[in-house]
């Protein structure tokens, strides 16, 4: 690795890698480290290998990838030869909802929704190989910053290891690292980018982190259940599902969609997505099961993989995105200090999701000289 990056960037999310892919075929002879605090690529649209089955390997966090009939040309040019491989399917007619009667229906929506093949870590991944000099783009894994500060014209980062790691210019992924939640999540006492700059000596950061501040956010608990009975499995014909509840069933329990995912030997994993706001309201496994099989009722199919399912594990995802308060563009980018930030917590005209993600981090690109 080198010594000096031209950029360290904090994350490596769907925005992140945009960044950098777009930033690489702009500047390909620039340096780029990204730094992730999870095992590899991929952000809240990583996938997630089991340590015990080398056959279960899942996504566990976003689903699909939403795009609406706007899309920019610059994510075009990105997306669209992974389209046209297959890499990226539209599974629109995929997505179902049911509605507290019981009854499934298809969802009418005006955009598309794909997922990235084999997993949606994928998409990443192929996103990174649309760069122009790929070799210039370094990763590092299960590390995350612990504190950061610039002096003599360069960023010192340093990661949970102890290690300091030096760039020109610095960019932040995630919301999460200018957000009071960071204190909890990382059991730490102080943000470490307030820390990194005295209050009035850089007032695009000041401002940032004074809106920052004011993001609310869902916070989500994925149940994951697994389904051994390999002929039960063989006998369910969907290949990418996705059932969504109805607002009324949201509003009352909480529950956000199932996912279905087969696996290679055969066996299935099926995520139970659960969202909430302020204080988690744990749920008895059983009781999700009776309540999902007199929901499903008029489904056979779900029913028998219901009750044939075991929860494996829970998991409290800790990025998820912001609600009612996005910060304004003219944020993205300090000159004065050389730090950008990118990501679904910037209003991008409307557009949400990845896809708003995506737009950050290319008009951030198009922001530096």
């Amino acid at each position: 690795m080198n010594n000096i990056y031209d950029f360290i960037v904090l994350g490596a999310g769907i925005s992140a890698c945009t960044f950098s892919s777009f930033l690489n075929q702009r500047f390909p002879e620039a340096s780029i480290l990204l730094v992730e605090h999870g095992r590899r690529i991929g952000g809240r649209g990583t996938t997630r290998k089991s340590r015990k089955n080398k056959y279960i390997e899942f996504d566990h966090g976003l689903p699909s990838i939403d795009f609406s009939q706007h899309i920019s040309q610059d994510i075009l040019t990105l997306v669209a030869p992974l389209i046209n491989s297959q890499k990226l399917v539209d599974i629109s007619k995929d997505i179902l909802l049911i509605n507290e009667f019981g009854v499934l229906n298809n969802v009418s929506i005006n955009y598309k929704t794909y997922r990235s093949l084999p997993f949606m870590a994928n998409f990443c991944e192929e996103i990174i190989n649309q760069s122009t000099n790929p070799n210039n783009i370094n990763f590092l894994f299960q590390s995350f910053a612990n504190s950061m500060q610039r002096a003599n014209d360069l960023w010192n980062i340093q990661i949970n290891n102890g290690r300091i790691i030096k760039s020109k210019n610095l960019i932040l992924s995630s919301s999460l690292i200018a957000h009071k939640r960071c204190l909890e999540i990382l059991k730490i006492k102080s943000l470490p980018l307030r820390n990194a700059f005295i209050p009035g000596k850089d007032k695009i950061v000041d401002e940032l982190l004074r809106e920052a501040n004011k993001l609310t956010f869902i916070k989500r608990r994925i149940y994951i259940l697994h389904v051994s009975n390999l002929k039960l499995v063989q006998s369910f014909n969907n290949q990418y599902l996705q059932i969504i509840f109805s607002d009324v069933i949201k509003e009352d329990l909480n529950l956000e969609r199932i996912i279905f995912q087969k696996q290679l030997d055969g066996s299935m994993i099926v995520l139970l997505h659960y969202f909430y706001f302020n204080n988690l309201i744990e749920i008895d496994f059983d009781n999700i099961i009776k309540y999902l099989t007199s929901l499903f009722v008029n489904y056979r199919i779900f029913i028998d993989i219901f009750l044939q399912s075991k929860l494996i594990d829970k998991m409290d995802w800790r990025a998820s995105q912001s609600l009612d308060h996005l910060l304004d563009k003219g944020l993205q980018w300090s000159s004065t200090s050389k730090i950008g930030f990118c990501g679904d917590w910037f209003d991008m005209d409307s557009c949400g999701g990845v896809e708003s993600a995506m737009n950050s981090a290319i008009r951030l690109v198009k922001l530096l000289k």
